[in-house]
């Protein structure tokens, strides 16, 4: 009896060693997975095409945030990475979209230009000038005193850039017009390695057809499922190649060659591999007319993430390795069918917005040119031309909302004025995504169902972005597998991070509310 109490005592104390071990294991490397447009509908409805190393290795073993989404509106891929980076929403961190109106010069601009760089196998001079909240990445090289290393790896410029945060060892994104993956002076010379996978990848032709035969798909419309099969030529058509499967497959390789250039999660300094997939439409055409194509590009995502998960798992080992899966948190919606079947709908012409305010606003005040510029959703007001005129700027801008809000296919009119002082959760979630620097003075809400377009001939083509809901994932690093169905903001995200990583939160950073 005495033997067996010994023997118990004993298992237990190893057990308890086990244990701190376990909770002491050293995260060599953050993965952070970022899918633009991976909605939660979709990523369940195609389940049936997953391997188990994919997806479903993620959703299972980690902590599953089934119902995250953006606490604000007209979200893209620039202001929804650097909320997940910085875990502070447009208000703060002052990327409120990917372009935006300069009040200067009238001209859009990018949230990554900045003339005092040179690019690197592309024009565009860039940097995260325009980004003013610290990111994760950057927490975690002042933790680490520069030493660890910081990759981020897009096929777009935006994304990139936000998701390297202010300093990053390598940010690499694919030229639109050449196909080279491109950098800027900022980051200091291109890798050598990067330069090889260009000689290897660029003028390379790219295949894209069915995974699986076209009979496993599953039907959404009255035909039989098509199958289609995409050629991509070398530097051609690089903007079309991007909305397809291939790029994930390229993105893969790159991420690849970026850990066997090196020693990134070999030693005992955390590093941290950033990595963008896209999932939205291929040429921006809705399912109804791309159904295979779209449960094609969740068949080979899953199938890319399994590949890279085996290459960390052989290189690092995934006991060492802390992964994270988030998506944008919009989907771009192409033409739809609510004329076919009489739903509400239309478009709003923002530049026929802009002349009739000015019409109106002129026969109140004066005749004058009362509207700068409009871009998306938002008018810039002259604020000089009413300052010069003497003119209340509340005055003008009161009677501007109440003549906007009686337009057809318009909900509701913000300004900053109605944002000010204690505000209910809705009006918050509108004020999160503007900031004083770039926003405008006045932003509309379209009603449901209706599309903003920047003038006639472009409401053929336009495509409107709409919020969705996604999953958000962290696996390893210690965390338990559970499903939290709340909905969820995913700028709280940096602050689960930063606890296990055992690093300061970015300034600005909201408190953290998971569990």
């Amino acid at each position: 009896m005495r033997f067996k109490l010994i023997s118990l005592m004993l298992l237990f104390c190893l057990s308890l060693v086990a244990k701190e071990n376990s909770e002491e294991q050293k995260i060599k490397l953050v993965l952070s997975i970022n899918v633009d447009q991976l909605r939660t509908d979709f990523l369940y409805e195609f389940e049936d095409l997953y391997s188990d190393n994919g997806f479903k290795r993620l959703l299972s073993g980690g902590r599953l945030y089934s119902n995250a989404y953006y606490a604000f509106e007209h979200i893209d891929r620039a202001s929804a990475t650097a909320t997940l980076m910085t875990g502070t929403n447009p208000y703060v961190n002052g990327i409120v979209s990917g372009t935006w109106l300069d009040r200067t010069s009238l001209r859009l601009i990018g949230c990554t230009d900045d003339s005092k760089q040179k690019g690197l196998y592309t024009n565009d001079a860039v940097s995260p000038i325009k980004l003013k909240a610290i990111t994760l990445t950057d927490e975690l090289k002042i933790a680490t005193r520069g030493k660890a290393q910081v990759c981020a790896i897009a096929p777009d410029c935006d994304v990139a850039v936000m998701a390297g945060g202010h300093t990053p060892d390598v940010v690499l994104w694919k030229n639109d017009d050449t196909g080279y993956w491109c950098s800027s002076s900022y980051y200091g010379a291109f890798p050598s390695w990067a330069a090889n996978m260009n000689k290897k990848l660029v003028g390379r032709s790219s295949e894209w057809k069915p995974f699986f035969p076209t009979e496993i798909y599953e039907n959404y419309g009255d035909d039989a499922p098509k199958a289609f099969n995409y050629s991509f030529n070398g530097k051609n058509d690089i903007r079309l190649y991007k909305t397809s499967a291939c790029i994930n497959e390229e993105v893969n390789e790159m991420a690849v060659a970026c850990l066997r250039s090196g020693d990134m999660g070999l030693d005992n300094i955390t590093d941290f591999l950033s990595i963008t997939y896209y999932a939205g439409n291929y040429d921006m055409q809705p399912m109804e007319n791309r159904p295979i194509e779209v449960q094609d590009m969740y068949t080979r995502l899953d199938g890319c993430i399994a590949k890279l998960l085996e290459e960390i798992d052989r290189r690092i080992g995934l006991q060492n390795v802390l992964i994270t899966l988030t998506s944008t948190g919009y989907v771009v919606e192409g033409d739809d069918d609510n004329n076919l079947y009489r739903l509400p709908s239309g478009y709003v012409h923002i530049d026929r917005v802009a002349a009739l305010l000015n019409v109106y606003l002129s026969a109140v005040f004066g005749k004058a040119q009362y509207v700068d510029g409009y871009h998306n959703e938002q008018l810039y007001m002259n604020r000089r031309l009413i300052e010069t005129m003497n003119l209340d700027k509340l005055d003008v801008i009161s009677h501007a909302v109440e003549f906007l809000k009686s337009m057809e296919g318009i909900e509701d009119v913000f300004t900053i004025y109605r944002l000010g002082g204690l505000l209910s959760p809705e009006l918050q979630y509108v004020k999160n995504g503007y900031n004083a620097n770039c926003s405008g003075d006045i932003w509309l809400r379209l009603m449901p169902g209706w599309k903003m377009a920047k003038d006639a001939a472009s409401a053929s083509n336009l495509v409107r972005r709409s919020s969705v809901f996604f999953p958000m994932v962290v696996w390893g690093g210690g965390v338990e597998s559970e499903v939290i169905e709340d909905m969820t903001p995913a700028n709280l995200l940096v602050s689960d991070l930063a606890r296990i990583l055992r690093i300061r939160r970015p300034n600005d950073n909201c408190l953290r509310m998971f569990k």
